[in-house]
């Protein structure tokens, strides 16, 4: 028995499809990261946004009227880092011992790091950065 013509278009159809499925895969697999890698990944925007942290502390430390108000400022920023760093160790023991939790440490320190650096800057514009 021979296929009739809807069949034809049907099967031609499926292969296209099934193709089409394959050349998806192929390119998300391409762009798939091992955990070590978005661990890798994570570690660097970290470092990343920690020098930025940096880079704004010292303008501000610079723009301070007084040394009184630079040691009340590296006081707060310390206590700030314990906390970050803490609170990161908090986030990533929810992964405790698995391969994600330096994913999750890194990622909470990032996001913290990058709400730290908007709140220096606000200081900035407050002393009129010049």
């Amino acid at each position: 028995m021979r296929p009739t013509r809807p069949r034809i278009l049907s099967m031609k159809l499926s292969i296209l499809t099934l193709l089409g499925v394959y050349a998806l895969l192929l390119s998300l697999h391409a762009q798939a990261q091992s955990q070590q890698e978005m661990n890798a990944q994570a570690r660097k925007d970290f470092k990343k946004a920690d020098i930025e942290l940096n880079m704004v502390y010292k303008k501000v430390i610079a723009l301070l009227p007084d040394e009184k108000s630079v040691d009340l400022l590296r006081k707060a920023q310390r206590a700030w880092v314990a906390f970050r760093d803490a609170n990161a160790a908090f986030h990533a023991d929810e992964m405790r011992g698995g391969s994600a939790a330096p994913l999750l440490f890194y990622g909470q320190q990032t996001q913290l790091t990058k709400a730290r650096i908007k709140h220096l800057q606000r200081y900035l514009k407050d002393f009129g950065e010049p």
